[in-house]
């Protein structure tokens, strides 16, 4: 029974350290398959899906993404790279402040 909840408190611990990052949609974005509309939002990865929870509703979308380590160095701050097409704004990949990872939306 001890192991169990020991066990248990580890994968709780672990999931309190999950790292999360803000980023600030300025117009109505698209990121992979969802619609982000202005606003702050939390995004946490957790393998190949990509969670952004809105600051102010606290409302979430998901969608997939491919995780990359695509700087030799660490990135400054996170950063968000988006076009503008005919159908609007498109998020193509959010670099993660602290951390050498991309995540691009296809």
């Amino acid at each position: 029974m001890k192991k169990f909840l020991l066990g248990f408190a580890f994968v709780g611990l672990s999931l309190l350290s999950a790292k999360s990052y803000e980023i600030s949609v300025d117009s109505a974005a698209q990121a992979g398959d969802v619609q982000l509309q202005p606003g702050l939002y939390k995004v946490s990865i957790a393998g190949t899906k990509v969670k952004f929870t809105n600051e102010n509703s606290g409302k979430s979308v998901e969608t997939n993404a491919v995780i990359d380590t695509a700087a030799k160095n660490k990135f400054d701050n996170t950063a968000v790279e988006s076009e503008q097409g005919k159908n609007g704004a498109k998020i193509r990949e959010i670099n993660l402040g602290g951390t050498n990872t991309t995540v691009k939306f296809q």
